[in-house]
């Protein structure tokens, strides 16, 4: 071999190995101190800040301790653990998916499942907007960062040799601790209701009639047969794979706009012949406990607990928690067919106009 030959072996040998290292001290990095708990729960020396739902919660539902879980899409964030942990006795912890489907929430819930916790309750909430959905719809509008949500250790990669993640989520732990933070705990995170502000004003700022429908919408066969699966698949499977665990479920109370918005589209019989179908199914699951709050038309219909149609305070969530603690506003076999129709007439006969004078 010729003296040049050599040297340049050498050095791409030598280029290899500094690679090699590089990449290797990268990722031991990043695998200690794990921003996204893809491996382990925090450390000790350090204090974690929690504030990205779809890279966070999977680790969070795998290698935090607890035995309760909150979980669901946006609805749910203003939700206080503490307050849930003095109402069950039980250590729980918060992972909302902002505008995350019935696949998207089951899905994280059977990877909670699967890593052996003893989850004593569930609390989820079933947004009307996700109800009359492909049981495996996901949402479109994002990109997923599907390699934190297998065990494939090869895609582990995209994690651990992220520069993105190495300089925007590893080091800002380092920050994070050094300037004195302690880790995020489950009554802040993803909390938004201080960042917004609530009333009538803002509410009806929020959404844009258009012209109000001739004819009436319809619940068609096939929309019928797409929220027994989305039900079927997402709800009650898990429910009944996990007897021992006790689902806390809830329709969210959207505010009396959202309902404006539906009855000028023709749509108020369509939402709720859906929700109906929902209740059957779901009453039929003896360890779930299912609640609607669309019947407390004084909550529904005050604006000053809102921000948007859809979106309430804090102080609703707290409310919500103490109706499930008392069972108020539980759907049964026996009293789910008149909650049927007492909202089906209200929001029939609501004075919608008087909401825009």
């Amino acid at each position: 071999m010729q003296k040049k030959d050599k040297k340049d072996t050498i050095w791409i040998i030598s280029t290899i190995i500094l690679i090699i290292i590089s990449c290797g001290l990268t990722a031991s990095v990043t695998i200690y101190i794990d921003p996204l708990f893809h491996y382990h729960e925090p450390l000790a020396e350090y204090e974690y800040p929690l504030n990205n739902d779809r890279y966070q919660n999977d680790g969070i539902t795998r290698n935090f301790d607890y035995d309760g879980i909150i979980t669901g899409s946006s609805m749910v964030a203003n939700f206080m653990t503490s307050e849930a942990k003095q109402i069950f006795d039980a250590d729980f912890i918060k992972v909302p998916f902002f505008g995350g489907t019935y696949k998207e929430i089951n899905d994280n819930l059977l990877r909670a499942f699967d890593s052996g916790k003893n989850i004593r309750y569930v609390i989820n909430c079933l947004d009307y907007s996700r109800l009359i959905q492909d049981k495996d719809a996901y949402r479109t509008d994002i990109d997923y960062p599907t390699y934190l949500y297998n065990d494939i250790w090869l895609d582990d990669v995209s994690y651990i040799l992220n520069k993105e993640i190495l300089f925007n989520q590893t080091r800002n732990v380092v920050k994070y601790t050094k300037a004195g933070n302690k880790t995020t705990n489950f009554d802040d995170y993803l909390n938004w209701n201080a960042n917004y502000t609530f009333g009538a004003e803002t509410v009806m700022s929020t959404y844009t009639l258009g012209e109000k429908m001739k004819e009436e919408r319809t619940l068609t066969e096939n929309e019928s047969t797409m929220v027994l699966e989305n039900i079927r698949q997402n709800v009650t499977e898990l429910a009944y794979a996990h007897p021992e665990t006790v689902f806390y479920l809830f329709f969210p109370p959207y505010s009396i706009c959202y309902w404006d918005d539906l009855h000028n589209k023709g749509q108020v019989n369509w939402r709720i012949d859906a929700e109906q179908i929902a209740i059957r199914e779901i009453l039929r699951c003896p360890n779930i406990n299912l609640y609607s709050f669309c019947d407390n038309f004084g909550l529904i219909c005050n604006l000053n607990n809102y921000k948007d149609s859809a979106h309430y305070g804090e102080w609703v969530n707290s409310w919500i928690l103490q109706q499930m603690n008392n069972d108020i506003f539980l759907l049964t076999e026996d009293n789910y067919v008149d909650y049927i129709k007492k909202i089906r007439e209200f929001y029939n006969s609501f004075d919608y106009e008087s909401l825009h004078k």
